[in-house]
């Protein structure tokens, strides 16, 4: 079994084939990394034509061609025809869903989901597991639906507080002969946005997710920041107000189990601390967007969200908000797209073809 931790959002999980452990880049390096490219274009946006694909990445039509073609020849690319109203009909290029599959893990304190994904980044089936057994026996069941030929690998994305631990995983899941990829969940969100959601907004990305704690994840310059220490984006320890609460203790799940005979107050006070977390972060590095996701039942979060936006209405009083700071919005996907960005890393990370080729 090959395992492989904390790698960068472009996921790249190995020494290319041929590279001679030289500085610099090499021509494999080139292609490994014009054909990720291609793959990942293809699948946020869908079926694109040479020339599309060829203004948006910035290369030739004849280069495009080249990479086409050897995507093709792996099994990874479908070509057909798009209908016009020109005189031409101009031939596109899709991924081929069927091609490759991945699985992805969400593991936090109180639950998980395990999704497996196709290659052009539909979720095929999904289970929810509350206990270490379930885990493994959804990795065992969804396995089987892709088939061991077509599995690259699994991504397992835990909070600080999972219910499973990392090791536990990779152990548990020894034998398998797949690719381990563990990450982070702010991570793996994060990853779920770039490549499905909002993609690389000017400025970067702020994702906070509060379930069992409140954590965030920080997008800068189209890569996570992670801190010297690996610690950037633990911000549930923050504490603010007139209380002095943080924020572990006023906008997560066990503190809306405590109030649940007045939600109501529970959002404003949630609201209002998560906003003064927001005012700190956005201060220093004014990202481009700000999203919110994790746990919290759909319509208290949308209550949040919505809470968070009326200080310009003066609902909120003691928030003052600067005009270039991002009003937050809700993730893209449910629980901030943990799982979804936990599939993506093995996808990315092992489904190129051989650029020796």
């Amino acid at each position: 079994m090959k395992t492989l931790r904390r790698h960068s959002i472009s996921g790249v999980a190995r020494q290319p084939p041929g590279h001679d452990g030289r500085p610099g880049i090499s021509p494999v390096d080139i292609a490994e990394h014009n054909s990720r490219t291609t793959l990942k274009l293809l699948r946020r946006r869908g079926a694109l034509t040479r020339q599309e694909l060829s203004r948006e990445l910035g290369l030739t039509e004849p280069a495009i061609t080249g990479i086409v073609r050897r995507l093709a020849l792996a099994g990874l690319v479908a070509e057909s025809k798009r209908t016009t109203t020109a005189h031409y009909t101009a031939a596109e290029f899709s991924l081929r869903g069927e091609a490759r599959y991945s699985l992805g893990a969400r593991i936090n304190k109180r639950d998980g989901e395990i999704v497996l994904m196709d290659f052009a980044g539909r979720v095929v089936r999904q289970k929810t597991v509350i206990t270490p057994d379930e885990v493994v026996a959804a990795f065992a069941d969804l396995r089987k639906t892709a088939g061991p030929d077509q599995l690259v690998g699994c991504g397992i994305a835990t909070s600080p507080d999972a219910f499973i631990t990392a090791e536990q995983m990779e152990a548990a899941l020894a034998g398998t002969g797949e690719a381990l990829f563990f990450l982070d969940d702010t991570e793996a969100a994060i990853e779920a946005e770039y490549a499905l959601g909002i993609g690389n907004p000017e400025g970067g990305m702020v994702m906070i997710i509060t379930d069992c704690s409140v954590r965030a994840g920080l997008l800068i310059g189209g890569r996570v920041f992670r801190g010297v220490h690996g610690r950037a984006g633990q911000i549930g320890d923050m504490r603010s107000g007139i209380d002095g609460a943080s924020l572990n203790d006023v906008a997560t799940l066990p503190s809306l189990d405590a109030c649940s005979a007045d939600k109501g107050r529970w959002v404003a006070t949630a609201a209002r601390h998560l906003h003064e977390a927001v005012l700190a972060i956005s201060g220093f590095i004014a990202p481009g967007a700000i999203l919110i996701g994790g746990s919290l039942p759909g319509d208290v979060l949308d209550a949040v969200v919505a809470r968070m936006l009326q200080e310009r209405n003066d609902k909120i009083r003691d928030l003052v908000i600067a005009p270039w700071i991002q009003q937050i919005r809700r993730a893209t996907f449910p629980f901030a797209g943990v799982a979804i960005g936990a599939a993506l890393r093995p996808l990315d990370a092992m489904a190129l073809p051989d650029s020796r080729a």
